[in-house]
């Protein structure tokens, strides 16, 4: 149910809304994982830095989240 106050969002609403975008883009580790294979840019950084693989998917988590939601749909059908 969205809460109108002067025709703009409550708080409480905009907060509501902006957690289930956050939920609605995670992926599970295993996910993130393949796609660090998958996508050149994230390899690239995931090599340039001095962490393990577990350590840099656990660390960048969003920044991985964020490049899997940014790829077209056929491209995740099977992750």
């Amino acid at each position: 149910m969205m809460l109108l106050k002067g025709n703009k969002m409550t708080k409480d609403y905009q907060a509501s809304r902006g957690s289930q975008d956050a939920r609605r883009h995670k992926f599970d580790h295993a996910t993130r994982d393949q796609w660090l294979d998958r996508d050149a840019a994230l390899e690239a950084k995931w090599r340039a830095s001095s962490m393990t693989r577990e350590e840099f998917i656990r660390h960048n988590e969003e920044l991985i989240d964020r490049a899997i939601a940014a790829k077209p749909d056929r491209d995740r059908e099977d992750h």
